[in-house]
């Protein structure tokens, strides 16, 4: 195998030594001339009539135009404030009457006796029972804490708006 190696690559450089390497014509040598004369005279004349930088408080100003000239409409909640303070006071009630209803534990005398007077309705009181009282402490908990984030975000908010202005 090795000699038939040696042959391939004794025909390989008798055939390139008879090979005349490529010499360009004289028209691409002039047009490579040329555009690397072109090339050097634009960036001449980018370097000469550079364009001016702004200044640095030229975003910011133009940012405060077109904040002055488009006001911007401020969101109507979808629910108003008032409806949220019934609804805060309709889960305040229940938490306090998940208190005051009768658990499975026993209760002193005055809670028992405050029990009674509260719930002469009965059918009121048999539905209260079927839901277990950690559920619905659970559950008044949950809302307690997200009428507290709504609030707390309505009220962030607001600061914000404060601080910009």
């Amino acid at each position: 195998m090795k000699p038939i190696d040696d042959k391939q690559e004794a025909h390989f450089k008798k055939l390139i030594r008879e090979a005349a390497a490529d010499a360009p014509s004289d028209a691409f040598t002039r047009a490579v001339m040329q555009r690397v004369h072109e090339e050097t005279a634009f960036h001449a004349l980018m370097q000469r009539n550079a364009a001016e930088t702004p200044p640095a408080t030229f975003s910011s100003e133009v940012m405060a135009q077109i904040r002055a000239s488009h006001p911007v409409a401020t969101p109507k909640p979808v629910i108003s404030r008032r409806i949220w303070y019934g609804i805060a006071a309709g889960w305040l009630a229940l938490l306090v009457a998940c208190f005051f209803l009768p658990g499975n534990e026993p209760q002193p005398a005055f809670f028992s006796q405050l029990n009674a007077q509260m719930m002469s309705n009965q059918v009121f009181s048999q539905q209260l029972h079927a839901i277990p009282q950690p559920v619905m402490l659970t559950v008044i908990g949950l809302a307690c804490l997200v009428l507290i984030d709504y609030f707390l975000r309505d009220r962030w908010a607001f600061l914000q708006k404060m601080a910009r202005s």
